[in-house]
Protein backbone atom coordinates (compact mmCIF):
# COMPACT_ATOMS: atom_id res chain seq x y z
CA UNK A 1 0.00 0.00 0.00
CA UNK A 2 1.71 3.68 -0.98
CA UNK A 3 1.76 6.32 1.19
CA UNK A 4 0.27 9.42 0.81
CA UNK A 5 2.98 11.73 -0.21
CA UNK A 6 2.10 15.04 2.08
CA UNK A 7 4.06 18.33 1.26
CA UNK A 8 4.59 18.54 5.20
CA UNK A 9 6.43 15.06 5.51
CA UNK A 10 8.55 16.02 2.36
CA UNK A 11 9.91 19.56 3.63
CA UNK A 12 12.37 19.87 6.59
CA UNK A 13 12.18 21.87 9.64
CA UNK A 14 13.69 25.12 8.27
CA UNK A 15 11.51 25.01 5.07
CA UNK A 16 7.93 24.79 7.05
CA UNK A 17 9.61 27.52 9.29
CA UNK A 18 10.11 29.79 6.80
CA UNK A 19 6.88 28.86 4.85
CA UNK A 20 5.02 29.80 7.94
CA UNK A 21 7.42 32.74 8.66
CA UNK A 22 6.50 34.11 4.98
CA UNK A 23 2.51 33.60 5.01
CA UNK A 24 2.47 35.18 9.11
CA UNK A 25 4.99 38.25 7.06
CA UNK A 26 1.97 38.99 4.52
CA UNK A 27 -1.16 38.19 7.01
CA UNK A 28 0.67 40.95 8.85
CA UNK A 29 0.92 43.88 5.65
CA UNK A 30 -2.61 42.50 4.72
CA UNK A 31 -3.72 43.78 8.07
CA UNK A 32 -2.02 46.64 8.25
CA UNK A 33 -2.92 47.72 4.31
CA UNK A 34 -6.62 47.38 6.05
CA UNK A 35 -6.28 49.66 9.08
CA UNK A 36 -4.81 52.30 6.39
CA UNK A 37 -7.73 51.96 4.29
CA UNK A 38 -9.75 52.02 7.08
CA UNK A 39 -8.24 55.00 8.89
CA UNK A 40 -8.54 57.17 4.93
CA UNK A 41 -12.09 55.88 4.82
CA UNK A 42 -12.79 57.58 8.40
CA UNK A 43 -10.63 60.88 7.44
CA UNK A 44 -12.71 61.19 4.06
CA UNK A 45 -16.23 60.61 6.25
CA UNK A 46 -14.81 63.32 9.05
CA UNK A 47 -16.59 67.06 8.37
CA UNK A 48 -14.43 69.65 6.58
CA UNK A 49 -14.10 71.82 9.96
CA UNK A 50 -12.41 68.66 11.30
CA UNK A 51 -9.90 68.12 8.51
CA UNK A 52 -8.90 71.93 8.58
CA UNK A 53 -8.17 71.99 12.14
CA UNK A 54 -6.11 68.95 11.44
CA UNK A 55 -4.32 70.30 8.70
CA UNK A 56 -3.65 73.30 10.93
CA UNK A 57 -2.63 71.96 13.75
CA UNK A 58 0.20 70.23 11.69
CA UNK A 59 1.03 73.18 9.48
CA UNK A 60 1.20 75.50 12.94
CA UNK A 61 3.37 72.49 15.46
CA UNK A 62 5.79 72.14 12.01
CA UNK A 63 6.12 76.33 11.90
CA UNK A 64 6.94 76.54 15.55
CA UNK A 65 9.28 73.39 15.70
CA UNK A 66 11.09 75.24 12.67
CA UNK A 67 10.66 79.13 14.61
CA UNK A 68 12.72 76.99 17.44
CA UNK A 69 15.20 75.72 15.53
CA UNK A 70 16.11 79.02 13.75
CA UNK A 71 15.93 80.51 17.38
CA UNK A 72 18.37 78.25 18.50
CA UNK A 73 20.87 79.08 16.08
CA UNK A 74 20.33 82.46 16.21
CA UNK A 75 21.12 82.59 20.07
CA UNK A 76 24.35 80.23 19.29
CA UNK A 77 25.75 82.92 16.96
CA UNK A 78 24.67 85.75 19.75
CA UNK A 79 26.59 84.15 22.53
CA UNK A 80 29.52 83.06 20.19
CA UNK A 81 29.46 87.29 19.55
CA UNK A 82 29.18 87.67 22.69
CA UNK A 83 26.11 89.16 22.87
CA UNK A 84 24.10 86.84 26.18
CA UNK A 85 21.55 89.40 26.57
CA UNK A 86 20.18 88.59 23.19
CA UNK A 87 21.03 85.42 22.99
CA UNK A 88 19.15 84.51 26.28
CA UNK A 89 15.93 86.22 25.08
CA UNK A 90 16.28 84.28 21.61
CA UNK A 91 16.82 80.77 23.86
CA UNK A 92 13.74 81.77 25.27
CA UNK A 93 12.19 81.99 22.35
CA UNK A 94 13.16 78.73 21.15
CA UNK A 95 11.98 77.17 24.09
CA UNK A 96 8.55 78.87 24.08
CA UNK A 97 8.40 77.75 20.42
CA UNK A 98 9.27 74.40 20.87
CA UNK A 99 6.73 73.52 24.44
CA UNK A 100 4.16 75.18 21.53
CA UNK A 101 4.81 73.32 18.64
CA UNK A 102 4.85 69.83 21.56
CA UNK A 103 1.47 71.00 23.43
CA UNK A 104 -0.07 71.25 19.46
CA UNK A 105 1.20 67.69 18.53
CA UNK A 106 0.12 66.66 22.47
CA UNK A 107 -3.19 68.44 22.77
CA UNK A 108 -4.24 68.18 19.44
CA UNK A 109 -4.51 64.39 19.36
CA UNK A 110 -8.45 63.15 20.21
Amino acid sequence: MPTPNSPLLSTTTEELLAQIEHEAKCRRRQARALRRSLRRERRKEQPLHLRVVRASTTISSAGLAVIGAVAFVAAGVMFLLGEANEAKALMALASAAWSGAAGLAIFSRR
